[in-house]
């Protein structure tokens, strides 16, 4: 079956364990050597990303906040397959990685959880190692409670800590690429030795950022020479923890090793980015979520059409439960989302009305604000052309489909099929792009109508439904006409 859609360039740094090639890792992440099997400590979980480019990245990453995981903001620097992003929680991880990328939906047991969005610090730059961050905002909550972070400078008379990772227990080569053991969580404690000074830089091992004395600053050091434990690649993102009256505190983030993971380990410290650690627990469900009418389409037999879409703050999916604070009265086919998505989701559900009706939608969001959005017929009219109406149809109706695969997101839909139409337009096709959309958005969501067989895109109509019109574009593309 053809698909249609904007074939793009992936520019991929490869930085963490390839699990098609399990010795495959990057010097920059890292696994703990002559540690133990830590059975523990839940919230330290492994950290899974599939690629477009085939490598299957393996990092550590700490629950510290219901349905966030922190990591390493390097460990995210991929051509991520979307919705492919998951962490894990079990015991056999080398096993269990087997059944990816299907996993339980939320509500039903399992090991792994999918993250809905992956996202590093925003000011990482790769060039520096730093600031080295990123979250993943979870589809469900994990069955532990979270670690907290230490919100203060280490103290002075704290200078044990653990380190926690999934990584394996020996590097064979300098660089690090070459290891072996990996998928085993370990731990051990560790020394630490407080901030880095200009000397820990390395030209053989080159770690730029430390040469900045106001980075420096913001990292911890730890003791790695033998025959005391350190990291290694696999473990980028994992915790330093520190014990303050017998609690468990996440102090740091793992992302820095030396030659053939020997000599010293390096970590974020958390203190110094409690802004963005307390930001993504906002987005966690407690940031704005809110609704808008796009327009109204008029049909043909006389009826209307009120479309609307939401934009939402929260990195994950929040539910709001339809009743008093989802409440939409003339929406009796309960056309509108009681799970409201991350991000921009335009265009994202319609509710058919007569020229006399005045429709209203009240959404109370967790975090705010009281919104009521009204549509009747003298609201701004749709454009049937209107490329972002009908990728809304179409997106609509693929993620719909009985096949379609759960980790898809309806707003990156949006976005691919509206420049899938741009571009094309751009070599005079666009008139038979938007023809095939619009088809595709009227496609029923049996199972049989669609061809499912990518995990990485949306389903694709399945023949002879819409054969005509991607003909059509074919044959204005390329002169393929039949």
């Amino acid at each position: 079956m053809r698909r249609l859609y904007v074939a793009c360039a992936l520019a991929f740094a490869a930085c963490a364990v390839d699990q098609q090639q399990p010795a495959d890792v990057d010097p920059s992440t890292q696994e703990i050597i002559r540690g133990k099997d830590e059975k523990k400590l839940p919230q330290v979980v492994a950290v899974h990303i599939n690629t477009f480019n085939g490598f299957n990245v393996l990092c550590s990453g700490t629950y510290f906040a219901p349905r966030v995981v922190a990591t390493a903001g390097h460990c995210v620097r991929f051509a991520n397959i979307p919705g492919q992003a998951f962490v894990y929680f079990g015991k056999d991880y080398l096993t269990d990685k087997m059944a990816l990328p299907n996993i339980p939906a939320p509500g039903q047991p399992s090991v792994w959880a999918r993250a809905e969005t992956v996202a590093p610090h925003p000011d990482y730059d790769a060039t520096l190692n730093y600031p080295d961050i990123a979250f993943l905002h979870l589809d469900r909550d994990l069955p532990f409670d979270p670690i907290p972070l230490w919100r203060e400078p280490i103290p002075d008379n704290v200078n044990k800590g653990q380190i926690v990772g999934w990584g394996g227990s020996k590097a064979l080569t300098a660089d690090i690429t070459q290891v072996e053991g990996a998928g085993i969580k370990r731990s051990a404690m560790v020394k630490i030795l407080g901030t880095p000074t200009e000397a820990d830089f390395h030209p053989d091992d080159p770690n730029p950022g430390i040469l900045d004395p106001a980075i420096r600053a913001n990292l911890v050091k730890t003791d790695g020479m033998a025959p005391h434990a350190n990291t290694c690649a696999g473990d980028s993102g994992g915790p330093l923890l520190i014990k303050v009256k017998g609690q468990d505190y996440l102090a740091g983030i793992s992302f820095w090793t030396g030659l053939f993971c020997e000599d010293y380990g390096m970590f974020t410290r958390i203190d110094p980015f409690l802004d963005v650690f307390d930001d993504a627990v906002r987005r966690a469900g407690q940031a704005q979520i809110v609704p808008r009418l796009e327009c109204v389409l008029s049909e043909d037999d006389g009826s209307k059409r009120a479309y609307f879409g939401y934009n939402s703050q929260n990195a994950l999916t929040v539910g709001i439960p339809y009743g008093g604070q989802n409440f939409f009265p003339k929406d009796t086919a309960g056309a509108r989302p009681a799970a409201f998505a991350p991000g921009d989701n335009p265009f994202k559900f319609a509710v058919p009305f007569s020229g006399n009706d005045q429709l209203t939608w009240l959404l109370i969001p967790p975090g705010g604000p009281t919104t009521v959005v009204s549509a009747n017929a003298s609201s701004p009219a749709c454009d049937p052309n209107d490329p972002t109406l009908v990728c809304g149809n179409e997106c609509n109706a693929a993620l719909g489909a009985e096949c379609a695969y759960p980790g898809l997101k309806y707003n990156g839909c949006v976005n691919d099929c509206v420049g899938t139409i741009q571009v094309l337009g751009y070599y005079g096709c666009g008139t038979e792009t938007t023809n095939y959309f619009k088809c595709v958005g009227g496609v029923a969501p049996a199972a049989a109508n669609w061809d499912c067989s990518s995990t990485a895109f949306p389903p694709a109509p399945a023949p002879p439904n819409c054969e005509t019109e991607l003909n059509a574009v074919f044959c204005c593309l390329y002169g393929y006409c039949s």
